[in-house]
């Protein structure tokens, strides 16, 4: 088993710890201008939506620009009313499954940034008919306990409408597989580790690229804050960073990519056609830097990619992806092996980019 990154593992720790559903992803641009702050070189600025970006320039004049995106906010909830028992009603933000709601613990934010524990109820088997319980409870039918006996206590502690609700499970972890990492957040927060790692990577080196890491906003919500960024800061070459499906557990149609297979080099999804040419440029790259990968393809789903190659004129676009188990629920599981792996694709593709490249990747 390979030695493992150190800073990856504490990186990956302390990024799934953090809560930031769209609309309120603060506190990882501030983490990650922290985690970036000592590097020379690196200029920050914002857009309107909140989406961070750190840009390297090159001395070459007429230098060509990459970015890599990756967005910063996590699937969720909202309070949406307190009844008068003291029971909170929520709204998902992001794509959830009803299965994977009940009976979970929560944290929901005070605009204060006071933190509260709850759980969401559930109703004891015994008291289900044969039929109920084979049923997906819709989330409009669930509430959050907290414990509460009124809602006059509820708002006491300085709970209202519109407070972030998250995942709460306690902290992100290893597995007795060091490699691996179950936390929450994974979608989208190993991404920005990985972001942060490649930035660190290439802050010695001189270049012949303009280099732009994109921490986007309210992607669970439309890839919105991959539009607006990407409007302000457009690249010649993107690259959208995210997770995707871990293949290789009970139930799940067999396929090439999982935990441990490296990058995953995405074909499709339901939002973009990959650039061919900057997907077969890559895959030089992989090769010839021994690079684990694999390719990739979702029906269903999709990434900042979406919008970032439909900005403009067109940029030349693709996703690269990090398997993920257990994805859009509570906890999810990656391996550090693959997060490795992106970096290293990503920081070679850099280094060897040039005008001369890019001008191969044009269409004539």
């Amino acid at each position: 088993m390979k030695e493992l990154n150190k800073r990856l593992v504490l990186d990956s720790i302390k990024y799934s710890n953090l809560n930031g559903i769209a609309g309120h992803e603060e506190n990882i641009a501030n983490a990650i201008k922290d985690d970036l702050k000592n590097i020379k070189g690196l200029k920050f600025e914002r857009d309107g939506l909140g989406s961070l970006a750190v840009i390297k320039k090159s001395k070459l004049k007429n230098a060509p620009t990459i970015s890599f995106t990756t967005h910063m906010d996590e699937v969720g909830f909202l309070v949406t009313s307190i009844d008068s028992n003291g029971f909170i009603k929520f709204t998902p933000i992001g794509g959830w499954w009803g299965h994977v709601v009940l009976a979970q613990r929560m944290m929901i934010t005070t605009r204060k940034g006071e933190k509260y524990i709850g759980v969401v109820g559930s109703i004891p088997p015994h008291l289900l008919t044969r039929e109920t319980a084979q049923r997906v409870v819709k989330i409009d039918k669930m509430f959050l306990d907290l414990g509460m006996t009124s809602k006059k206590e509820v708002e006491k502690l300085g709970i209202q409408i519109g407070d972030m609700i998250t995942p709460d499970h306690g902290t992100a972890f290893q597995t007795p597989n060091p490699n691996r990492i179950i936390g929450k957040a994974h979608d989208n927060r190993i991404s920005v580790v990985t972001g942060i790692e490649i930035m660190r990577e290439l802050s010695n080196e001189e270049l012949d690229v303009n280099v732009i890491f994109v921490a986007s906003t309210q992607e669970e919500v439309g890839l919105r804050g991959a539009r607006t960024s990407t409007y302000k800061w457009t690249p010649d070459v993107a690259f959208a960073i995210d997770v995707t499906i871990g293949n290789g557990t009970p139930g799940l149609t067999p396929k090439e990519t999982k935990l441990g297979t490296g990058v995953a080099l995405s074909m499709y999804d339901s939002s973009i056609i990959g650039n061919p040419r900057l997907i077969h440029s890559v895959e030089e790259v992989a090769k010839k830097n021994k690079i684990k990968y694999t390719f990739d393809g979702l029906a269903n789903g999709g990434t900042d990619a979406g919008v970032i190659h439909l900005t403009k004129d067109g940029v030349l676009t693709m996703t690269l992806s990090i398997p993920s188990r257990y994805m859009h629920s509570h906890i999810s599981m990656v391996d550090l092996q693959d997060v490795q792996q992106t970096v290293n694709l990503v920081v070679e593709y850099i280094k060897n980019f040039s005008n001369e490249k890019l001008e191969g990747l044009k269409y004539k």
